[in-house]
C-alpha cells in the first residue's frame, strides 16, 4: 500500500511539473513537448560548456552567501 501511495505522488508532482510548463493553451501537448525538449537539451550542452560559465550543472547553491565555513567544526 505505501509502494502505491509513493508511487501515485511521484506521478502526480510529475504531472504538475509538465503541467508548469504548458504556454500554449490551444496546443498543450506540443507545448509541454517543446519545453521538455528544451530543458533537456541545455542540460545535455550545459556539459560542453567552459567550467567558469554557470549553467544548470555548476549554478551555485541557494543560500550560499559566498563566505567561507571555518573547518573547526563550531557552528
Amino acid at each position: 500500500m505505501f509502494l502505491f501511495l509513493f508511487l501515485l505522488i511521484y506521478i502526480y508532482r510529475y504531472l504538475f511539473n509538465l503541467k508548469k510548463k504548458v504556454k500554449n493553451k490551444a496546443h498543450v501537448e506540443v507545448s509541454i513537448c517543446e519545453a521538455y525538449i528544451v530543458e533537456e537539451i541545455s542540460t545535455f550542452i550545459s556539459y560542453y560548456f567552459e567550467p567558469h560559465l554557470r549553467t544548470r550543472i555548476n549554478r551555485v547553491p541557494r543560500h550560499d552567501d559566498g563566505g567561507e565555513v571555518p573547518s573547526s567544526g563550531n557552528l
